[in-house]
């Protein structure tokens, strides 16, 4: 097995109200070429590179993982297929997702921790997606976001260390919010689509950084990226 930069380049249309009134096509981040439990640094979309990396507060490490959600057996059921709740219908089948390791046990030394496992304290920390050219939007799927008091997230938007705004996950289930989305049910082992949030909704053209801060335990999986700049 290798521990090195996986790369891929994949077109796709999803969340098709939204790519419908962008002038780029859609990227996607998936981490599919990754094996489960390997550390992620970085990839590629489309041509725009990506540097992944995560901040773990309750640790002596900070390690973005790939965690394999059609596996049985594994450390976390709750990250496990077939989901209980949220928008995306129980049999989805999302593959890989990326996680904060809450262990960093890597008996060979072959780059995958052993026994994959997301972060469980509260906050657990962050995913951080550094784009190499600025983005217009960005959506993501969330997994296993159990409530909102306990773990109040939040996706941060930002150009370079300048943060341009953010939307607590929250604002996603309020219905006096302009991004309001009564399709979303958080829960345990819930499993849910956020709709791309754009650029000019921060008011600004572009972000190059995206920053996810997990209240609690959970996972980020697909990644969609709306109109590259």
């Amino acid at each position: 097995r290798e521990s090195k930069m996986k790369t891929h380049n994949v077109i796709v249309a999803v969340a098709a109200a939204a790519v419908a009134t962008c002038a780029a096509p859609a990227d996607l981040i998936d981490f599919e070429t990754f094996g489960h439990g390997e550390i992620v640094t970085g990839i590629t979309t489309g041509s725009n590179a990506v540097t992944i990396s995560a901040l773990n507060p309750n640790r002596s490490h900070d390690l973005a993982i790939v965690f394999d959600s059609m596996l049985e057996d594994t450390a976390d059921p709750d990250l496990e297929f077939p989901w209980a709740t949220g928008n995306l219908a129980a049999d989805t089948v999302l593959g890989k997702l990326l996680i904060i390791a809450e262990n960093d046990v890597d008996g060979d030394g072959d780059g995958f921790i052993d026994r994959p496992d997301d972060e469980g304290s509260r906050p657990a920390g962050s995913l951080t997606f550094d784009f190499e050219t600025g983005i217009a939007a960005f959506g993501f799927d969330i997994i296993d976001v159990e409530g909102l008091v306990a773990e109040n997230g939040s996706i941060e938007f930002l150009q370079g260390d300048t943060s341009l705004g953010a939307v607590t996950f929250a604002e996603l289930v309020d219905f006096d919010s302009d991004l309001y989305d009564p399709t979303i049910a958080f829960g345990n082992r819930s499993a849910n689509r956020v709709a791309p949030i754009s650029a000019s909704y921060l008011g600004v053209d572009s972000f190059d950084r995206v920053r996810i801060n997990m209240g609690g335990s959970g996972a980020s999986s697909v990644v969609h990226i709306l109109g590259r700049v």
